[in-house]
């Protein structure tokens, strides 16, 4: 009866189109209040403990590095490099969108960042060279989901705190499998160029040389922030710090396009991008406590031996709950979820929490591009003025690639992270 009550309000909840986070936080509460009894000031008390997580301190400060650069310079010199260096390939442009945005997700480390400040300058000028809107729209829609797979990434860091795994070991493992996607996704750009038989660019080395010196700041930004953090230099915190400085330094004083104005819009946007990231993390790691009391990880692994599921069976089972719940549930939510419910049953069969913790961002990534709650979907309907149905349609043939490179790191996990790591 307490149940059916509860999922009576969450369709309600659901139907009236509140927020994610009132969502989670209804059931989390609702399921406390009637099955755990536990006192309102231990919830708090444990949202609390959430909130002042060390790593969890890094979020804000890359949210405001992607900020930065996407009101910045930073972005265009970025696409003019990639332009420069692969414009002349069959689907050029697409293929050089591809390639800055898994150079902005590095700084970044957000997706829709990614896409927005990728896409506002290579989507009309691929418009303008007579692209299909199928292959402009998806190239950068796709292309930005890269952000949450390549290092620093704000899911890795969720997903590092929830699971207690090494952040820098995720990041470090994350690296391979981000260029392999990316040289996916480059491969759908070359093969759709190639099909539609569209212009290519004239190549200059003069210019590409030109391009690159002008990006040399921005383009040393990921070497500064990873190659500290793997050099053990600093930690995944200061990195996010030490990566704020130096994006003021290069848009401040040698760009010179951060005014007060545009700071001021900058701290703003980064303020609302964090306030609703962390009401996300709260609300669901307060269902993800109450999964916990539950027992629910013990009654997955006891599951998942009454099935005798080999390494592989188990992350192929994984894959399709997430790839279900990426359709009904954001990236960090399904994180914070479902992380800690699978994890008992990996160790028991020997799965590295690195490993998993990839194949989570890989196939929630997928996520991000799948309705109807996929939130790279919603921000190309918005940036870009289209139909559901057109961004779908767009980003299909670009989510092959990201599915094939899923499939290779369930097949092969060895070739691309140590599996005990």
């Amino acid at each position: 009866m307490k149940g059916a009550l509860i999922g009576v309000g969450i369709l309600l909840l659901l139907g009236v189109g509140v927020p994610l986070f009132v969502l989670l936080g209804g059931l989390g509460f609702g399921l406390f209040a009637a099955y755990e009894s536990l006192p309102t000031e231990a919830l708090v008390k444990y949202m609390l403990e959430t909130l002042t997580k060390p790593a969890l301190l890094s979020i804000p400060l890359y949210i405001l590095a992607g900020a930065i650069v996407s009101k910045g310079e930073t972005a265009r010199y970025l696409v003019e490099v990639a332009r420069a260096w692969l414009g002349w390939l069959p689907g050029g442009l697409a293929v050089a969108a591809v390639l800055a945005c898994m150079i902005f997700g590095s700084i970044s480390g957000s997706s829709p960042v990614t896409m927005i400040a990728i896409g506002s300058f290579l989507y009309p000028a691929m418009r303008k060279a007579g692209y299909p809107e199928t292959l402009a729209l998806g190239s950068v829609t796709v292309g930005g989901s890269l952000g949450i797979l390549i290092p620093p990434s704000i899911p890795m860091i969720v997903y590092g705190i929830v699971t207690r795994t090494d952040i820098e070991k995720l990041f470090l493992a994350s690296v391979l499998p981000g260029l392999w996607a990316g040289l996916l996704l480059i491969g759908v750009g070359i093969i759709l160029g190639w099909y539609h038989r569209l212009p290519r660019e004239t190549f200059s080395l003069k210019t590409a040389f030109q391009a690159t010196l002008r990006a040399v700041p921005a383009l040393g930004l990921p070497l500064v922030v990873l190659g500290g953090i793997y050099a053990g230099l600093y930690n995944v915190t200061e990195a996010a710090a030490i990566a704020v400085l130096y994006l003021f330094a290069i848009e401040g004083l040698l760009y010179r396009t951060l005014r007060w104005s545009n700071l001021r819009d900058t701290l703003a946007e980064a303020t609302t991008a964090l306030g609703s990231i962390l009401a996300i993390v709260l609300m669901a790691a307060l269902l993800s406590y109450f999964l916990l009391l539950a027992e629910l990880p013990f009654w997955v692994a006891e599951w998942v031996d009454s099935l005798k599921l080999t390494p592989f069976s188990f992350l192929v089972v994984v894959v399709g709950v997430l790839l279900v719940a990426g359709m009904v549930m954001d990236v960090l939510s399904a994180i914070l979820v479902f992380a800690p419910a699978f994890l008992p049953a990996a160790q028991q069969l020997g799965v590295s929490p690195v490993l998993m913790g990839l194949v989570f961002i890989l196939a929630l990534e997928v996520g991000y591009l799948t309705p109807p709650v996929g939130l790279n979907l919603f921000v190309a309907i918005g940036y870009f003025q289209k139909s559901m149905g057109q961004v779908v349609r767009a980003s299909l043939p670009f989510m092959l690639g990201l599915l094939l490179m899923l499939g290779l790191l369930l097949l092969a996990p060895g070739f691309f992270v140590s599996v005990g790591g």
